[in-house]
């Protein structure tokens, strides 16, 4: 059996796709996308782990540091990001307590809930993640000139920003 490469795989792929009926150049961005977020996936993984940082950690450290420096949120918005239960999150946020990355205060506006912050090793930890992972998404797109990636990411903004919505979520 001869090994496939990758580019054989995708045209395949791509081939099927609209042997079945899709629109060829759809289905070429789709694969090509979803290609690069598997290999993008599998190489975040690997960089996560050599710095001791796990995949259920990586979207709360994501989002309470989008919220900026001195920023916080609740525990129940980290889970909606994180796409899992408040309980889940419970766990979670008391694991990077233990561990140092974020801290837990009550929120002054209403007693009963709490807000989470980055600590200054959380906050290390983010950046220290970002400019590791810098290296294999500049690898990935320097087959690219520097015109041509400010092009594609114009592109994908103008899809992105056209989603009005946000999908439904399944109860």
């Amino acid at each position: 059996m001869t090994k496939r490469t990758p580019w054989a795989e995708y045209e395949r792929a791509v081939r099927v796709y609209t042997e079945a009926g899709a629109a060829e150049t759809v289905q070429r961005i789709v694969t090509a996308m979803s290609r690069l977020s598997r290999r993008l996936d599998v190489y975040y993984n690997a960089r996560l782990e050599a710095i001791d940082v796990s995949r259920t950690e990586w979207p709360v450290l994501q989002a309470l540091a989008i919220e900026g420096r001195d920023g916080s949120s609740h525990p129940s918005k980290l889970a909606d990001a994180a796409g899992v239960s408040a309980s889940t999150m419970t766990h979670r946020l008391d694991r990077m307590v233990e561990r140092g990355l974020v801290e837990r205060v009550p929120d002054p506006e209403n007693r009963t809930r709490m807000l989470i912050s980055l600590t200054r090793a959380g906050w290390d930890l983010f950046r220290t993640a970002v400019l590791d992972a810098e290296v294999g998404e500049t690898n990935v797109f320097g087959p690219l000139t520097d015109a041509e990636q400010a092009a594609l990411a114009a592109l994908l903004e103008k899809v992105l920003a056209a989603q009005s919505h946000e999908p439904r979520r399944r109860r």
